[in-house]
């Protein structure tokens, strides 16, 4: 099987990101673009308590299995839209943390509310147009919606950090639920 680090690094992070519970279950999905440019991604509907590294699959960017026993997740068409219109970007993550949510719920974009936030995701934090899950659509609308930032919240759905590695975007999830968490916090204390 090719690319084992890799593989065993997205399942190192995946099973990070579940125990801070920004993913539950078999929710959201995490990818790598490969030096072949290809893309590593997990699988559909298993839990990332049980993930193994050779639960994941390797794509082409058309979407074909090149390597891999599984179903990739049905966001892999997200994934392979970022790599192709972001080549900086080497790693998507796709959570479904609870205080993004509740903004993208809200179609409610993040505004910079700290200095921090502009140096780490480029400036406010937008909505993507909604469109059905796992479709073409979505994918081109949260490409739109991300431009050059790290992050995008989709329309009632989740949240996406990207990065040019897999840490970088586990770091971009993090704040992003942080800074999430903050201005709630904040537009309850206005009240």
């Amino acid at each position: 099987m090719q690319w084992e680090k890799e593989r065993k690094e997205i399942v190192r992070v995946a099973k990070k990101i579940y125990k801070k519970g920004l993913v539950t279950a078999n929710s959201g999905n995490f990818s790598v673009r490969t030096a072949n440019e290809t893309i590593l991604i997990t699988p559909r509907s298993k839990s990332y308590e049980r993930l193994k590294f050779s639960d994941i699959i390797e794509l082409n960017f058309d979407g074909k299995v090149i390597e891999g026993s599984r179903e990739p997740s049905s966001e892999y068409r997200l994934h392979i839209e970022i790599y192709k219109r972001r080549k900086d970007i080497n790693a998507v993550i796709h959570t479904h943390s609870t205080f993004a949510c509740a903004l993208a719920s809200l179609n409610q974009s993040l505004p910079v509310i700290l200095d921090e936030q502009r140096t780490v995701f480029g400036g406010e934090i937008r909505v993507a147009k909604y469109a059905v899950s796992g479709s073409e659509e979505l994918a081109k609308e949260a490409v739109k919606a991300l431009k050059n930032r790290k992050a995008v919240f989709l329309s009632k759905h989740g949240a996406v950090a990207v990065g040019k590695n897999i840490s970088e975007a586990d770091t971009i999830c993090e704040l992003l639920e942080k800074f999430c968490q903050i201005y709630v916090f904040m537009r309850l204390l206005q009240k």
